[in-house]
């Protein structure tokens, strides 16, 4: 009995691990990807041409990614 709680133990830390860093991945990467292809797209579509897109979606990248990094690093 006692070996099946510290097994379960172990596996509620390693779950905690492994959501912890699909947060942070998601927080680091997918999230500023996301905003910054929406904005890349919605440039092409108001018809700015690709150059004025590809930097909008740079821009909004590097700001969202260290937006994330501050407000959301415990």
């Amino acid at each position: 009995m006692a070996d099946d709680a510290a097994q379960r133990l172990m596996d509620a830390e390693e779950h905690r691990r492994s959501y912890t860093a699909i947060m942070k991945a998601t927080g680091e990467v997918g999230v500023p990807f996301c905003m910054a292809l929406a904005v890349f797209f919605t440039n092409l579509v108001i018809r700015n041409g690709v150059g004025v897109a590809l930097v909008a979606g740079i821009l909004t990248y590097l700001l969202v990614f260290f937006v994330v990094k501050t407000f959301f690093s415990h």
